[in-house]
């Protein structure tokens, strides 16, 4: 039998709220294009899985790095909007996972066909408690379905975009 205490229930209800502001702090920072504070989210170090929708392996990079990937993609975007819901936490101590559901709508303007890629799939947190609080130390994305013009990643990403 598990005895759980009114100061461990506060404790675990306590990093599931930091975990969710973190989680939704992404998402509104990753709207906002706000390098700087999005990369303060993440560990030194970030696992990196896009492999369901970019192919190849893997990575881990600096906490820079995984951002800039970020900035590469979306900072020519004419707009982003993501939506991450449905979280289910496990804690264990200073490290925590969360599965979640996410939908990004991606906007730009352009003469070579639609003006929006929407994508929907999964996204799997791995965090750790640090000193600074929750961070994330990786994440892996799990497309499930996409709709849309594509293409318009790879035009933002080249700056190509014309109006």
């Amino acid at each position: 039998m598990t005895t759980t205490t009114l100061d461990s229930t506060i404790s675990e209800t306590t990093d599931r709220i930091a975990i969710l502001e973190l989680i939704g702090r992404l998402a509104l920072l990753l709207d906002a294009r706000d390098w700087n504070a999005l990369e303060q989210l993440f560990t030194d170090t970030v696992y990196s899985d896009r492999t369901s929708l970019l192919g190849g392996e893997p990575v881990t990079l600096s906490a820079a790095e995984f951002v800039d990937g970020w900035r590469q993609t979306l900072q020519n975007m004419d707009a982003v909007h993501h939506l991450i819901t449905c979280h289910v936490i496990n804690l264990d101590g200073d490290q925590a996972t969360c599965a979640a559901n996410m939908q990004g709508t991606h906007v730009l303007a352009n003469t070579s066909g639609g003006p929006i890629w929407t994508v929907g799939g999964r996204h799997d947190y791995q965090l750790e408690r640090t000193p600074d609080g929750w961070k994330i130390a990786g994440l892996t994305f799990t497309i499930q379905w996409a709709t849309g013009n594509m293409h318009i990643v790879t035009l933002a990403a080249a700056g190509a975009a014309s109006s």
